[in-house]
């Protein structure tokens, strides 16, 4: 088992029992069911193709597969966004939300041992294999864990 997987799926529920449904992020918006249900839809969405690929990346794509291929490292960016702009809460309550994720990550390894040579995509990410997929969910989750103080530290 690797360790990105050990940490999705074991470390995670764990640190799931400290998250408090009204725990002030250390930067950004969202509350903590934002992003628990952000953290869910992305890994939910990332075992599906939505089209095909074009023979040539776009930049975008391109400049998305470099970021994975130096780690996935992500970093705050001060926005003009406020709390009216985050996005409605798709469950009725945190602890409803909370469940999913975990749901998500099982949903997101039960798919690709089914299919192990399946690669997602979509226009934004581009098409992504499973070893970057997790790259990408590990360090996606562990910077909004780190945000929640969930994580002592963040790369």
């Amino acid at each position: 088992m690797s360790t990105k997987k050990e940490f999705l799926t074991e470390t995670v529920p764990t640190l799931l029992k400290d998250l408090k449904e009204d725990q002030d992020p250390q930067f950004g918006l969202m509350t903590a069911q934002h992003m628990i249900e952000h953290l869910t839809s992305i890994i939910k969405s990332s075992v599906k193709r939505y089209g095909e690929p074009d023979p040539a990346l776009t930049e975008r794509q391109a400049g998305f597969k470099r970021f994975i291929h130096k780690g996935a490292v992500f970093k705050y960016r001060e926005s003009d966004k406020t709390k009216a702009d985050l996005p409605a809460l798709k469950y009725e309550s945190f602890a409803e939300a909370v469940p999913q994720l975990m749901a998500g990550i099982d949903r997101f390894y039960n798919h690709f041992e089914q299919n192990p040579d399946f690669k997602t995509y979509n226009q934004f990410m581009g098409e992504l294999d499973y070893g970057e997929l997790e790259t990408f969910h590990h360090s996606h989750v562990c910077y909004h864990f780190w945000q929640f103080g969930l994580l002592p530290e963040y790369p």
